[in-house]
């Protein structure tokens, strides 16, 4: 959803946000590395920061969770049990050596406690 400038952006109008106010001035941000109109664009549709006058530019206090957001690292489980369980011979391998030996067990547990 977001380019790496939207990131940075993003990330530097929220500090922006949380240090020094909901106001910014255009020719400040104009001068960042990562400002182009498309971002500010972007950030406008999802209504994180709108024009306040010709010069200066209001934050939405919605950035800060905007950014916290962007910033919760990947949850590489998930990614890596969709890439498991998406292998034709990873059923075999999970049958073979997690769920027969788990039913095995089982199997000496519930023999032991009817003794």
């Amino acid at each position: 959803m977001y380019t790496e400038d939207d990131k940075v952006l993003l990330k530097y109008l929220a500090e922006h946000f949380i240090n020094k106010g909901n106001s910014m001035m255009i020719p400040d941000l104009e001068a960042l590395d990562c400002y182009s109109e498309a971002s500010i664009n972007k950030l406008r549709t999802l209504k994180l920061v709108k024009y306040d006058t010709d010069i200066s530019l209001q934050i939405n206090s919605s950035i800060v969770p905007e950014k916290d957001r962007l910033e919760v690292p990947p949850d590489y489980f998930q990614e890596l049990k969709k890439w498991w369980f998406s292998k034709k011979w990873a059923v075999i391998f999970t049958v073979i050596f997690l769920v027969l030996p788990a039913l095995k067990t089982y199997i000496d547990l519930v023999g032991l406690v009817l003794k």
